[in-house]
């Protein structure tokens, strides 16, 4: 699963200011990076998301069984707050792939190259 995550939230992950997740999220396989913006509707007003954005940022893990995800009819899913699953990574994704930030132990996040 992946959460988009807003440039300006990506500080308070990785210092440990916020950690939990919620609202929407979409499967990995589901969306490329080119589609994201329409696919997502990150064009609502107040969004810090346009459609010349060259990266953005999220947060990945593999879906649980006993996660509760509610279907939407645009191919994202809806999350109740939860912790921040063990293993879970941030990335920086762009045209040109996806980039690993960190890795969250379950405490901390683990930042690459740092």
């Amino acid at each position: 699963m992946r959460k988009i995550v807003p440039p300006r939230l990506v500080g308070p992950y990785l210092t440990g200011q916020r950690d939990v997740l919620a609202g929407y999220v979409y499967r990995a396989a589901d969306l490329t990076f080119t589609d994201a913006f329409d696919a997502l509707g990150l064009g609502f007003e107040g969004s810090e998301f346009t459609p010349d954005t060259t990266e953005f940022y999220v947060i990945c893990w593999s879906a649980r069984a006993f996660d509760s995800y509610q279907a939407r009819s645009t191919g994202e899913y809806f999350i109740e707050p939860m912790a921040i699953p063990v293993g879970a990574a941030l990335l920086r994704v762009s045209d040109a792939g996806d980039e690993l930030i960190a890795e969250y132990d379950g405490l901390v996040w683990l930042q690459v190259g740092v």
